[in-house]
């Protein structure tokens, strides 16, 4: 009887593991299914994404295409057609990556390709007009109503690209918003599929032995931890990916205000400024020539005012839009370098430092300042060109708040820290007090007396670079005897990079 009551027993235990391992399975099963689904709606709305992202890009190379068309038709120089042929390439690479992209939403079915052909036609059709436009302004053909006329077309086009941009920009959100819910739908499922197979798990194994109940709970107890766990993780990967696009939206504000609230304007600036440079000399020649009393006040005004005042008044505003220049193409180049594709090669950091000590030695020799090396700098896998505008900027940084009246020394040393390379750039300068450390990283932002040439871009150019590359920069000072400039870079940005953590 006792061994009767044992087998049941025993067949009733198997029965019920058996149970649960048929209900583990499908759970198992259900996971990678529904994990599968989630890769296909991420993949998807990426690439609407994408789509988004080349509609503006696109959009944007027109306006900077028309925006250096205008500032060459006021000033008549060549230099501001330099945007020009550079939105003409990167049009055409657009375009080509408009198309293929788009193709690839939803395998062809969500974006049709008329909108799109429509769009780059008409892109296509405004590059044109532009390159006509200038053609005819070179040789003279370009009357005031052409001139009107151009422009209004111009300006008409744009609002056809727009509206046309503005629909395929609202398919791919369409795309993006299906595939969110779609994947918003599996998760709820997935959850409430665990959930259910989890009771039943418990159901099953009540009736097992209190060695199964109290393993029970203890996978019970992990799962939690690891919800737990995963629920951290999901909150960090979105405060950094908000982070991130916190970042690119601030570059593409810069990028906007500098292609359209602050180039125009001082483009027509700096050519009006060059009309009244020629007026008042004819204006100086017309005085001088009509001659009069020499003892007349007023003619003596007059020459005060063509012959000192007015030159000077010009000269201060020109001083000012060169500054204003200087500051827009320094923002430019923020901007585009936080949007550079990073280029990770093996680098002998030596030598590139060394390279860029010799780059800017004729400030280390105005400024007698020693500049050394210390120790073998450790070898890295990272972005050139990036490296090499952090260290330009510390060094060059580090000789212009030089002490007066004492050697200038500055000291570069570098190490490993585990998957890291840490490098410092040590000065004997004023150094910088503490309140002022973050200060300094800040855009626009300069710390301590203002007796030194700047825009306050500079440092805050080397951080965004540090953080492309995996790591940060920070400084460290007593605020009397000298500065130290802490970069942090990962030591092998590939493999970084491979994790999603650059």
């Amino acid at each position: 009887m006792l061994r009767s009551g044992t087998g049941r027993f025993i067949g009733y235990n198997l029965l019920l593991l058996a149970g649960g391992a048929v209900v583990l399975l499908m759970i198992v099963s259900a996971a990678f299914i529904f994990s599968a689904r989630s890769q296909v709606h991420a993949t998807e709305s990426l690439r609407a994404a994408r789509v988004d992202r080349l509609v503006l890009e696109f959009i944007s190379d027109l306006v900077d295409a028309e925006t250096a068309q205008r500032g060459f038709i006021i000033t008549r120089k060549e230099a501001y057609l330099e945007p020009y042929e550079a939105a003409l390439g990167q049009f055409a690479k657009d375009s080509a990556d408009l198309r293929l992209r788009a193709a690839e939403v939803d395998e062809g079915k969500a974006i049709a390709p008329e909108p799109v052909e429509e769009l780059i036609k008409l892109g296509q059709v405004r590059m044109d007009l532009i390159g006509h436009n200038l053609a005819n302004f070179r040789v003279g053909n370009f009357e005031s109503t052409q001139m009107v006329a151009a422009l209004d077309r111009g300006r008409i086009l744009m609002d056809q690209i727009r509206q046309a941009g503005a629909v395929i920009r609202d398919v791919a959100a369409s795309v993006r918003i299906a595939r969110a819910a779609a994947m918003r739908d599996a998760a709820t499922l997935l959850t409430t599929m665990i959930s259910l197979g989890v009771a039943m798990i418990v159901v099953l194994t009540t009736g097992a032995t209190l060695v199964m109940i109290r393993h029970v709970k203890e996978i019970d107890e992990a799962r939690r931890e690891l919800m737990d766990i995963n629920q951290e993780l999901e909150s960090r990967v979105r405060e950094r990916t908000e982070a991130v696009m916190r970042t690119n939206d601030e570059l593409q504000r810069y990028a906007y205000i500098v292609s359209h609230d602050l180039r125009a304007p001082l483009v027509n600036i700096m050519g009006f400024t060059s009309e009244l440079e020629s007026s008042t000399e004819q204006l100086t020649a017309y005085v001088r020539r009509v001659g009069g009393d020499a003892d007349d006040p007023d003619r003596a005004d007059a020459l005060i005012a063509v012959d000192e005042d007015i030159p000077e008044a010009l000269g201060f505003i020109r001083s000012s839009t060169t500054r204003m220049d200087s500051l827009i193409n320094e923002i430019l180049k923020l901007s585009r370098a936080g949007r550079r594709v990073l280029d990770p090669v093996p680098l002998d950091m030596h030598s590139l430092v060394s390279e860029c000590v010799d780059s800017i030695r004729q400030r280390f020799a105005e400024a007698g300042a020693e500049v050394r090396i210390e120790g073998r700098l450790p070898d890295v896998v990272s972005d050139r060109s990036a490296l090499q505008q952090i260290f330009t900027n510390l060094l060059d940084n580090a000789t212009k708040y030089l002490k007066g009246g004492q050697p200038g020394q500055i000291v570069v040393r570098g190490r490993l820290d585990r998957g890291t390379a840490v490098f410092e750039v040590e000065d004997n300068g004023r150094g910088i007090a503490e309140t002022d450390f973050e200060r300094i990283f800040e855009l626009f932002r300069r710390a301590g007396t203002q007796d030194k040439p700047g825009d306050g871009i500079g440092l805050a150019h080397t951080r965004m670079l540090s953080r492309r590359l995996g790591g940060d920069v920070c400084v460290k000072s007593d605020g009397e005897t000298g500065t130290t400039f802490i970069v942090t870079i990962a030591r092998d940005l590939v493999l970084r990079m491979g994790r999603n953590e650059a």
